[in-house]
């Protein structure tokens, strides 16, 4: 049987980290503190910089025992429409049903009220110019954008119930130029 000797390399590498021990520690901490710093900018950078709108929420069943006042948002650009995906074959029940996690987005005009927003159409092609929305085809059908959920104040939750099941809750986006969305907060009117 052969002895396993050392390498005067692997000595020379394990030395070289050892004298450098506390550096080495510093520069990964630091490096993991930086991925995580940019992970959060990435989520707020639309609040900072995006464009405030408006969008009507449409009832959907808010209640979530395991999160507290929770409510789950819809919104009328939120279901693949009858028409379908505009840049995909075989309309609601095509491709695009299938295809989870494909990018969509919708282009955003003022509504007849001018003060809210409304989703002109749903497409795979991102708009030129304009406001628009980036989000991707989920399950059943469903369209995503980040903007489906809503922590409230504890025991304001049945408030906001009432109002969506009015079809009187409105969700005040932040939008960037990316298309990517935030939710600033919701308002009753």
């Amino acid at each position: 049987m052969r002895e396993a000797t050392a390498r005067p390399v692997d000595i020379d590498a394990l030395g070289w980290i050892k004298a450098r021990e506390k550096k080495i520690l510093l520069v990964t901490a630091a490096v993991q503190l930086l991925i995580l710093v940019a992970m959060i900018a990435v989520r707020a950078m639309p609040l900072m910089t995006g464009q405030t709108v408006l969008v009507r929420v449409v009832p959907v069943d808010p209640r979530d025992l395991f999160r507290g006042d929770y409510v789950r948002l819809s919104y009328d650009f939120s279901r693949i429409p009858p028409e379908g995906i505009e840049g995909v074959a075989g309309g609601q029940y095509g491709e695009a049903w299938r295809k989870n996690g494909r990018t969509i987005y919708a282009p955003l005009l003022p509504d007849a009220d001018r003060v809210h927003w409304r989703a002109e159409k749903i497409t795979v092609t991102k708009p030129e110019t304009g406001l628009f929305l980036k989000g991707q085809v989920g399950p059943y059908g469903t369209l995503e954008f980040g903007i489906e959920s809503y922590y409230l104040q504890e025991g304001t939750g049945h408030t906001y119930e009432r109002a969506i099941r009015d079809r009187k809750l409105s969700a005040e986006l932040a939008v960037s130029s990316t298309g990517q969305a935030a939710l600033r907060g919701l308002r009753i009117e």
